[in-house]
């Protein structure tokens, strides 16, 4: 495999190639390694995720990293972290970034992977998640398959927005982050993206402090999300007074782990 390319997958660390050059491993004591690879500016490479139908392509990337259990081997690799730029140059007008980051979510919608509305927000959906996002600083992720519009596009890079997915027991967040300095839709920007992708288990594992908690979270992951639920039907009833429309189609994720040991 040549040097500008990786292929990268969650679980079993062999199945995850970052070529050659440029690759480390960072062993920490704890027993937690991070697996690194590195492109230099001149040269940014491509990183392939594999997950059977669910797989997909970021090109344009400066680095890539994973987070794994040396402890667990089961477990292996929970999280992925690509950080990646829609440009080659050093500049791009704000429509195209837009336009790029969106191309790529229509490949991840294609390939099968859904938004993911985290479970104590609000299910809106469109262009409602766009002043949702505005009220909240930012603390709400956007639809994917709403495209704003170039001044919508400016007024969300004051808060570092954010669009969430889920497939098959995977979870995904997208972030962009520009230069502010150069938020002008007259002139070029300076964007890059942000693409971490974790287990099932790293995801709800997160919904706890405590490590001893975050260890059994499969027992207690159901009364926390019902808790959460209710937190969504209450904020939910207060914004329909106010005009939103609820999303009443979304459905959320199932739990994987949950099903095995039913």
């Amino acid at each position: 495999m040549a040097d500008n390319t990786a292929t990268i997958a969650l679980g079993d660390p062999r199945l995850s190639h970052l070529g050659t050059a440029g690759t480390s491993i960072d062993r920490q004591p704890v027993g937690i390694d991070f697996l690194q690879h590195d492109w230099p500016f001149d040269q940014l490479g491509t990183v392939r995720y594999a997950q059977g139908r669910y797989s997909f392509e970021v090109p344009l990337v400066s680095q890539v990293m994973g987070t794994y259990d040396r402890d667990d081997a089961e477990r292996g690799v929970y999280a992925w972290s690509i950080t990646a730029f829609p440009m080659a140059g050093e500049t791009i007008p704000h429509a195209l970034a837009r336009d790029r980051l969106f191309r790529l979510f229509e490949r991840l919608l294609k390939a099968g992977w859904r938004r993911y509305v985290d479970v104590g927000d609000p299910r809106l959906s469109g262009g409602q998640t766009m002043r949702y996002f505005s009220e909240q600083s930012g603390n709400y992720s956007l639809d994917p398959s709403y495209v704003p519009s170039l001044d919508e596009w400016m007024q969300l890079n004051k808060h570092l927005p954010y669009w969430q997915f889920w497939a098959d027991g995977s979870y995904m967040v997208v972030r962009v982050i520009d230069e502010p300095s150069l938020r002008n839709p007259a002139r070029p920007g300076v964007y890059m993206f942000d693409v971490n992708i974790e287990s099932e288990s790293a995801n709800f594992q997160a919904y706890f402090r405590k490590v001893a908690d975050m260890n059994r979270w499969e027992q207690l992951v159901p009364a926390e999300l019902q808790r959460m639920q209710e937190l969504r039907a209450a904020d939910e009833a207060a914004l329909q007074k106010r005009g939103y429309v609820i999303d009443t189609s979304y459905q959320d994720p199932p739990i994987l782990a949950l099903r095995e040991r039913s």
